[in-house]
C-alpha cells in the first residue's frame, strides 16, 4: 500500500473552503478557520499537527479508542415526510481531515470509477450524464429510461464490502476509511445522554461519504454492465435505458444483486420514462411493480423527455428564480454588497447549469431577465437605471460591469460548450465503453480555455460597442469607464468583516454611483463647512474639516501596513529636508527600506485626485495622472537623492484608478509577499489591489458623508488647562 503525504499547505487550502455548523464540541467551521489561518506561527503549528494526524490515520492502523471522539457526530432529526431520520453533523476537525484526503487521493478514485459511478467527483460528470441520457432517449432503439431510487441508500450500504472495495480500487485512502469506520461512530444528542451507533453504511456528514458510496457500489455496477442496455449511476441514483423488456431484465438483476452490496431498489419511488405510444406495453411489463410511468421526468438537475415537457420544466424553474430575484431585491435595500455577492457567486450559477444541460429555450428566460433588470439591478444600485446601464452591468466587473449575467444571451453558447467539454464522457456512456480519464480532463480543460478566449473576445467587443454608444449618449460615463476599467477587483470579493472587505450600504452605493457617472443620493444641499452648494465635485474638493487629509492619511496607513509585512525600516511621514530660511519642511508619506534596492531607502507620497473636477474635464486620466506625478517628482526627487534614496509618487483617483507607478509598486509588494509567504503571485496581487481599492472607497465616502463643521474646542489641547479634581 502506498503511503499518503499530507502537508500543512494543504490544510491551509482546505481550511479556506470549510463551511458548516459545529459537531459535538460546539466549534463551528468559522472558528476553525480563524484558528488555522489568523494566528501566525501558532496557526501554522496547528496546521502541522492536523497534517500529522491525517498522515497517521492514512498510513497506519489506529486504535479506535484514540479517535472515536474525533469521529463522533451531533444528532439532528431530519423530517422525511413521513417519519424522522437521524443524521449526524461531524466535527469540523474530522471534516478537515476527510476533505484533505479527498483532495489528495480523489483522482485515484475518479480514474477507477471512470464513467461507471459519477459520484466519485468526475469533472463535468453530471452535465455529461444528462447530455448522454438525453441523447440515448432520442435514439430509435431506446423505448424507455428507468430512474431507480434506493431505500435509505447511504445507510444501507454494506460497510465491510465498501472497505474491501476501497482496498482494491482506492488503496491510498483505504486505511483512512478503515480507521474511520473500524468502530461504530457515536451520534450524540445535545443536552441528553442518549446516543445512537452508526453501524452500517456511510456516516452522515462525512465529506468522504459520496466517494465511499461510489467505491462501495462499483463492483455491483460492473456486474450489471451489459451490451443489452445502457446504464448510468450517480451515487444511489441509477438509471437504465433500452427496450422495455431489457430494462425490466436490468431491474431484475439489480433487485437480485443489489442487497448484497446494500443497494435495495424501491420500485414505488422509481420512474419509468416511456416514449409516446408505448405506455400500455410498459404497464404490462412492469405491472407487478409500483413504478410510475411518465412521459418526462427530472434527471440530475436536468430533464429527460419531449421538448414540450422540457420547456415546461424550464418555465417552472424560471418562474421560481424570478420570485427569488424579487426577494433578493428586497434584501438588497439593506445589504446591497451581500446580495451582489450572492447573485454573482451563487445564484446565477443555478440557471447557468440548467442552460448548459438543456439548450434551445432562449425565450423562456425572458421573465427572469426582466426581473433582474427591473428589480434586482435597481435595488443593488439604489436607483433606477437606463437601458444603456442595464447592458453595461451585465459585463464582468473587469470590463466595467457588475458581473450579473444575462440569462437570455448566454443560453445557446453555454449548452454547446458543455456538450463539447463532455464529448468523451457522453460517448463512453452511450457506447458503454471505458472512459479515458486523462483524455477527458484534457478535453474539458481545452474546451474551457477555448470558450474563455471566445467569450472574452465577444465581451470585449460588446464593451467597445457600448463605449461608442456612451460617447454619444453619456460622455461622462464613457470617460469614467475608461478610467475604472481593470480596477474593479473590489466587486468580485465576498464581503467578509473578518478581512475588512465589507462596506456599509451607503459606501457601496456611493462607489457604484461614481463608477457609473451619477451623483450619490441624499447628499446635503449645502456644505456645513463653507456654506457653498454641495454637489459631488464640491464634496470631493472641499478641504474644510480636514476630510481630504484624513482620507489621504487612511489610504497611506493602509498601504504602509501592507508594506510593513515585507520590508523593514518603515517610517510614517519621514522628513526629507528640514525647514530653513523660512522654507517649510519637506515631508513624504512613508519611507521603506529595500523596495527597489537592498541598501537605498525608498520614499513615497500619496495623492487622491478628483478626476472629474472642472479643471480636468477635457483631459484623460493618463494625462491627469502623469501631470500629478511630474509635480510630485519635481517636489521630492532632489531631496530623495540627497538622502541617497529614491522617490515614487502614488497617484490614484477618487474612484480607484491608479497611475502606472502606483501599479508597479503594488506588483512589487505582491511579488515580495508571494516569495515570503510562498503563495501564488496572482492571488497576492489581487488581495493588495482589493485592500487599496476599498481603502480609497472609504476615503472618498469620508469626503461625501462626514461633517465638516468644527466642534467648539475645550482649550485643553496640551492638557495644561485641565482643572484639578479632588476626591
Amino acid at each position: 500500500m502506498v503511503d499518503v503525504d499530507v502537508t500543512a499547505n494543504l490544510i491551509e487550502k482546505v481550511a479556506r473552503s470549510m463551511r458548516g455548523s459545529a459537531g459535538p464540541s460546539g466549534t463551528n467551521a468559522s472558528q476553525w478557520q480563524n484558528m488555522l489561518l489568523r494566528f501566525g506561527a501558532h496557526s501554522n503549528q496547528l496546521r502541522e499537527a492536523i497534517a500529522s494526524l491525517i498522515r497517521r490515520m492514512a498510513n497506519n492502523n489506529v486504535d479506535w479508542n484514540r479517535i472515536k471522539a474525533l469521529l463522533a457526530r451531533r444528532a439532528v432529526a431530519l423530517d422525511k415526510c413521513p417519519g424522522v431520520r437521524p443524521i449526524g453533523v461531524s466535527e469540523v476537525l474530522q471534516r478537515i481531515c476527510a476533505k484533505a484526503m479527498a483532495w489528495t487521493t480523489g483522482d485515484d478514485l475518479k480514474e477507477a470509477c471512470g464513467s461507471d459511478q459519477l459520484s466519485a467527483g468526475l469533472k463535468s460528470g453530471i452535465e455529461g450524464a444528462i447530455h448522454a441520457m438525453s441523447a440515448i432517449f432520442e435514439e430509435d432503439q431506446t423505448e424507455c429510461i428507468l430512474l431507480v431510487d434506493a431505500r435509505n441508500a447511504f445507510n444501507q450500504l454494506s460497510r465491510p464490502l465498501a472497505l474491501w472495495n476501497a482496498r482494491i480500487f482506492w488503496p491510498r485512502c483505504a486505511r483512512f476509511l478503515f480507521n474511520s469506520y473500524r468502530g461504530y461512530p457515536l451520534i450524540l444528542f445535545r443536552q441528553n445522554n442518549a446516543f445512537l451507533l452508526s453501524r452500517e453504511g456511510t456516516t452522515q456528514g462525512d465529506p468522504l461519504g459520496a466517494m465511499m458510496y461510489a467505491v462501495g457500489t462499483l463492483q455491483l455496477i460492473k456486474e450489471l454492465k451489459s451490451p443489452n442496455w445502457k446504464q448510468m449511476w450517480y451515487a444511489d441514483d441509477s438509471s437504465c435505458a433500452g427496450s422495455i423488456a431489457r430494462v425490466r431484465e436490468w431491474f431484475n438483476s439489480c433487485y437480485e444483486l443489489g442487497p448484497k452490496w446494500g443497494y435495495i431498489p424501491e420500485p414505488e419511488k422509481s420512474f419509468l420514462i416511456v416514449k409516446a405510444g408505448l405506455e400500455e406495453e410498459a404497464r404490462a411489463e412492469f405491472q407487478d411493480l409500483d413504478v410510475q410511468i411518465v412521459p418526462s421526468h427530472r434527471f440530475l438537475g436536468g430533464v429527460i423527455g419531449p421538448v414540450v415537457n422540457k420547456r415546461a420544466y424550464v418555465q417552472e424553474k424560471v418562474e421560481k428564480w424570478s420570485g427569488y430575484t424579487i426577494k433578493l431585491a428586497k434584501v438588497a435595500k439593506k445589504s446591497p454588497q451581500a446580495v451582489h455577492a450572492v447573485v454573482t457567486k451563487s445564484f446565477q450559477h443555478e440557471w447557468g447549469f440548467l442552460q448548459r444541460v438543456t439548450g434551445g429555450f432562449t425565450e423562456e428566460y425572458k421573465p427572469l431577465q426582466l426581473s433582474i433588470q427591473r428589480h434586482l439591478m435597481p435595488a443593488i444600485l439604489g436607483r433606477e437605471i437606463t437601458e444603456l446601464e442595464t447592458e453595461l452591468l451585465t459585463l464582468p466587473a473587469r470590463l466595467g460591469g457588475l458581473g450579473i449575467n444575462d440569462p437570455v444571451t448566454e443560453q445557446d453558447e453555454a449548452h454547446r460548450a458543455s456538450q463539447q467539454a463532455c464529448a468523451l464522457l457522453i460517448e463512453a456512456l452511450r457506447e458503454g465503453t471505458e472512459l479515458n480519464y486523462a483524455n477527458h480532463l484534457d478535453t474539458v480543460a481545452h474546451t474551457i480555455k477555448e470558450e474563455r478566449i471566445y467569450k472574452n473576445e465577444a465581451l470585449e467587443q460588446r464593451r467597445r460597442d457600448l463605449v461608442t454608444r456612451m460617447e454619444e449618449e453619456n460622455p461622462r460615463l464613457a470617460r469614467i469607464q475608461d478610467r475604472v476599467n481593470g480596477n474593479s477587483q473590489w466587486l468580485t470579493i465576498v464581503p467578509s468583516s473578518a478581512d475588512g472587505f465589507d462596506l456599509d450600504p451607503i459606501q457601496f452605493r456611493d462607489a457604484l454611483a461614481m463608477r457609473y457617472g451619477h451623483t450619490p443620493q441624499n447628499l446635503p444641499s449645502s456644505c456645513d463647512g463653507c456654506g457653498a452648494a454641495f454637489d459631488l465635485n464640491h464634496a470631493l474638493n472641499c478641504k474644510k474639516g480636514g476630510l481630504v487629509k484624513r482620507g489621504h492619511d487612511s489610504v497611506r496607513d493602509d498601504c504602509l501596513e501592507i508594506a510593513k509585512l515585507v520590508w523593514g525600516g518603515a517610517v510614517r511621514e519621514p522628513v526629507l529636508r528640514n525647514g530653513n530660511d523660512g522654507s517649510p519642511e519637506l515631508v513624504a508619506d512613508m519611507k521603506l527600506q529595500g523596495v527597489w534596492d537592498s541598501v537605498r531607502p525608498a520614499f513615497f507620497d500619496h495623492r487622491i485626485i478628483n478626476a472629474d473636477a472642472a479643471s480636468h474635464s477635457s483631459r484623460t486620466w493618463n494625462s491627469i495622472a502623469e501631470s500629478a506625478a511630474r509635480e510630485k517628482h519635481m517636489k521630492y526627487d532632489q531631496a530623495a537623492e540627497d538622502k541617497r534614496g529614491s522617490f515614487s509618487p502614488l497617484i490614484c483617483s477618487c474612484d480607484g484608478a491608479l497611475h502606472r507607478e502606483y501599479g508597479v509598486f503594488q506588483k512589487r509588494m505582491a511579488q515580495a509577499l508571494a516569495t515570503k509567504w510562498e503563495k501564488p503571485y496572482s492571488a497576492i496581487l489581487g488581495w493588495v489591489r482589493v485592500r487599496t481599492q476599498l481603502s480609497i472607497i472609504r476615503a472618498t465616502s469620508m469626503r461625501l458623508r462626514n461633517g465638516r463643521s468644527q466642534v467648539k474646542a475645550l482649550g485643553l489641547e496640551d492638557g495644561a488647562g485641565l482643572p484639578s479634581v479632588e476626591d
